[in-house]
């Protein structure tokens, strides 16, 4: 429901960089789908704590929010047409 094809490049080129496995996929195949740069450098705790860069293109800002709503309800509506889907075929059995 968003770029497949940047997800999943950045899905299996940045996700195994992240320090959380399970997080770093997310985040990562995420990014790509909006298209978006994540990761960088973060303050915390007073100290620079640096992040691996996820994703491609530009730094979010609050076009991508947007973005990010519209791929969220894309990604239900799908979801809720398969379910309906498998629902109606398990009635023809």
């Amino acid at each position: 429901v968003g770029d497949f094809e940047d997800a999943v490049y950045c899905w299996r080129s940045q996700a195994a960089a992240w320090f959380d496995p399970q997080q770093g996929i997310v985040l990562s195949s995420g990014a790509g789908a909006l298209g978006v740069r994540l990761g960088d450098a973060l303050h915390e705790s007073g100290q620079l704590v640096f992040r691996p860069e996820l994703g491609l293109g530009d730094e979010p800002d609050l076009e991508h929010l947007n973005s990010a709503v519209g791929l969220i309800w894309r990604a239900l509506v799908l979801w809720v047409l398969l379910i309906a889907l498998m629902t109606v075929a398990s009635w023809v059995n």
